[in-house]
C-alpha cells in the first residue's frame, strides 16, 4: 500500500458576499471550522446546524458537508485540516482520546469567555506558525493541535450539546436525507422519493436545496461515489461490481459521475492506494 501524504493546513478567510461551499464536498482528512464572526448554517451528513461566532465545528473524514449563508452573508472563519499522519507519533490510546471530538455526536462546541480566548489563542498561534515557518514550526503546530483536540475532548463531558437548527420548512427533509443515506443502492428518483414521502416534486426540490445546499441528484451521487471510493480502497472487487453495489445503473454512468465528483477515474483512485 502507498502511504498517504502528510497533510496539514490552516487558513483564515473573511467573506463580504454570499458564499456556499462547492458541491460534492467530502474528503479523507479531518477538518475543524471556527467561526470568528457572522452566522452560518452547516450541513453535515444528515443534519443542519446553526453556527454563530465562537463556535467550533468538527467534521470527520468522508462526511458530506457544506456551509450555507444565514441572514447576513458577511462572515470570517478559520479552517484547519489534517490527516492521521500529521499526528502519527501519538500512541493509539492517545489518538483515541485526541479524536474523540470527531467521533462524538456533538459536532459543535459553542465557546465563551476563557474557553473562547484559549481556543482562539491556539488557532492564531497555529496560523502564525504556518505563515512564518520558522525552525520547528511543524513540531510546534502538532503540539498546538494536540492541545486543541484534548481541550475539546474535555468539553464533551462538561458542555451540553448544541441544539440542531434545521433550516427545512418541511419536517420530512431530514427524514428523506436519512432514507437516501440508507437506500442509496436502490433505484432512487425524484418521482419515487416524492411518492414515498407524499411530497410534491417541486416543493421537495426547493426544500432539499435550501436545507442541504445540494440538489437531490448531487447529494445522491455524492453518497454513491463516497461508497465507491471506499470499495476501491478496501476491496479487490471489479469496477463493474463496485458500480452496481454503489447504486449506479451502468459502469459507464458510474465512470462519468465518479470523475465529475472526484476529478479522477475509478482506476486512478484505486492505483493511488495500491502498489
Amino acid at each position: 500500500m502507498i502511504e498517504p501524504m502528510i497533510r496539514y493546513e490552516i487558513g483564515r478567510i473573511r467573506r463580504e458576499q454570499a458564499y456556499t461551499m462547492p458541491v460534492n464536498h467530502f474528503h479523507d482528512h479531518y477538518e475543524i471550522y471556527y467561526l470568528l464572526s457572522g452566522k452560518r448554517y452547516y450541513f453535515i451528513q444528515d443534519r443542519s446546524y446553526f453556527v454563530q461566532e465562537g463556535d467550533l465545528v468538527f467534521i470527520d473524514r468522508n462526511k458530506l458537508h457544506k456551509t450555507l449563508d444565514a441572514d447576513n452573508a458577511v462572515h470570517e472563519r478559520i479552517l484547519l485540516s489534517f490527516n492521521d499522519r500529521w499526528l502519527r507519533d501519538l500512541s493509539e490510546p492517545s489518538k483515541e482520546l485526541a479524536f474523540a471530538a470527531f467521533r462524538d455526536k456533538q459536532r459543535i462546541f459553542s465557546l465563551k469567555g476563557a474557553d473562547r480566548t484559549f481556543a482562539e489563542n491556539l488557532l492564531f498561534t497555529m496560523l502564525r506558525e504556518q505563515q512564518h515557518k520558522q525552525t520547528g514550526w511543524e513540531l510546534s503546530s502538532q503540539a498546538l493541535l494536540t492541545q486543541l483536540l484534548v481541550f475539546c475532548t474535555r468539553l464533551i463531558d462538561s458542555q451540553e450539546a448544541t441544539d440542531e437548527q434545521p433550516q427545512a420548512s418541511h419536517p420530512k427533509i431530514f427524514e428523506i436525507v436519512a432514507y437516501i443515506n440508507e437506500h442509496y443502492q436502490s433505484r432512487l428518483s425524484l418521482a419515487t422519493i416524492s411518492d414515498k414521502f407524499h411530497i410534491s416534486p417541486s416543493y421537495f426540490c426547493r426544500s432539499f436545496k435550501v436545507t442541504t445546499g445540494f440538489s437531490f441528484v448531487e447529494y445522491l451521487n455524492s453518497v454513491r461515489v463516497r461508497e465507491a471510493q471506499r470499495l476501491l480502497r478496501e476491496t479487490k472487487m471489479k469496477v463493474i461490481d463496485i458500480a452496481e453495489q454503489a447504486g449506479f445503473e451502468s459502469v459507464a454512468h458510474f465512470g462519468r459521475v465518479f470523475k465529475q465528483v472526484t476529478s479522477q477515474t475509478p482506476m486512478a483512485c484505486r492505483k493511488m492506494t495500491r502498489v
